[in-house]
């Protein structure tokens, strides 16, 4: 039973987080990022580059620093590895356009409307700047690498593995990188696939990486050339028929004994904060939902998987 004392920090909690978001609203759209690629400014200099007051971009600065975006050296404000990489316009890996579109008033006001009308608004992923970000998550690789473990998946000998939807593919990398018996073909639309290349070069794995551009809804994938695929956070943005007819092509796509790996967030029939949280943001955004793991394993075991197996909140496996 819920306390009975009103309390109003659970209030203030549903508010005062949007601040943040907001200040790298502003830095992103005054662009107060780009002129110290150059080389360090102080406050005056940054602003007479953005065409604002030195006052309030001096305050903007600092509180970039404060949160370890910034480097400031006496009056001189620096870029941070992380600013560099992520925060200056015209960077490969310049994720602000996605950020941009997270924090708009405009998404809200959609969501609204489809909220009231029942009519999801179109899908509008940045997946090019989601990869590039998730490219450089580090903790990704102990992460999937036990996601494989659980999995079952080993080394020993040749193992041919398509990674469907494959974003940067640093799952799949990240197990290439443990042997060179694993090959990996990197399944995804061509602009992403560039980021997937890309991290193959960083991570070592160049000579063990194939890319596939191609759309998941129609690609051929093929007979039995695969020993395993995964499927990663895709299957939450499809409807029921799109997922069985994804899992068809993958189970004859799979060697026998082949097994399929997902990894997507799963619905409990008691919601969570982010389970209800992304029901509502993917049903709003394209018509998607999370499904529960009840239903893959109906699914999957209809289309002639033998064993499907719940490894965590977000992982199962399914046996040819």
């Amino acid at each position: 039973m819920n306390n009975p004392t009103p309390n109003p920090n659970f209030v203030g909690d549903l508010f005062w987080g949007i601040f943040k978001p907001q200040w790298i609203r502003l830095a992103l759209t005054l662009d107060i990022f780009t002129p110290l690629a150059a080389s360090p400014f102080n406050a005056e200099q940054v602003a007479q580059a953005c065409h604002c007051d030195s006052f309030p971009i001096q305050a903007l600065l600092d509180y970039f620093c404060a949160v370890h975006i910034l480097d400031k050296r006496g009056d001189l404000y620096a870029l941070t590895p992380t600013a560099e990489t992520f925060l200056v316009r015209g960077r490969e890996a310049y994720a602000g356009d996605m950020i941009l579109d997270y924090t708009s008033p405009a998404l809200f006001e959609s969501i609204l409307n489809s909220i009231r009308t029942g009519k999801p608004r179109s899908l509008n992923e940045n997946f090019v700047q989601d990869a590039w970000l998730e490219s450089y998550s580090a903790w990704r690789i102990p992460k999937s690498l036990e996601m494989w473990k659980a999995a079952g998946i080993t080394t020993e000998r040749p193992l041919r593995i398509l990674d469907i939807a494959c974003g940067c593919a640093i799952k799949s990398f990240a197990l290439a990188q443990t042997s060179p018996n694993v090959h990996v073909t990197c399944l995804d639309s061509p602009d992403v696939l560039e980021v997937a290349s890309h991290l193959a070069g960083r991570m070592a794995v160049s000579a063990q990486a194939a890319f596939f551009p191609a759309d998941l809804f129609s690609a051929n994938l093929g007979a039995e050339g695969f020993d395993a695929v995964l499927v990663g956070q895709i299957t939450h943005y499809l409807t029921a028929e799109q997922n069985r007819d994804l899992f068809r092509r993958i189970h004859s796509a799979l060697t026998e004994h082949g097994t399929l790996v997902i990894d997507c967030p799963m619905s409990k029939e008691t919601p969570t904060e982010s389970s209800a949280f992304l029901t509502l943001f993917l049903w709003a955004n394209g018509g998607g939902t999370a499904h529960s793991f009840e239903m893959y394993k109906s699914w999957l075991e209809e289309i002639g998987f033998q064993t499907v197996t719940q490894l965590s909140e977000r992982w199962l496996s399914a046996q040819k």
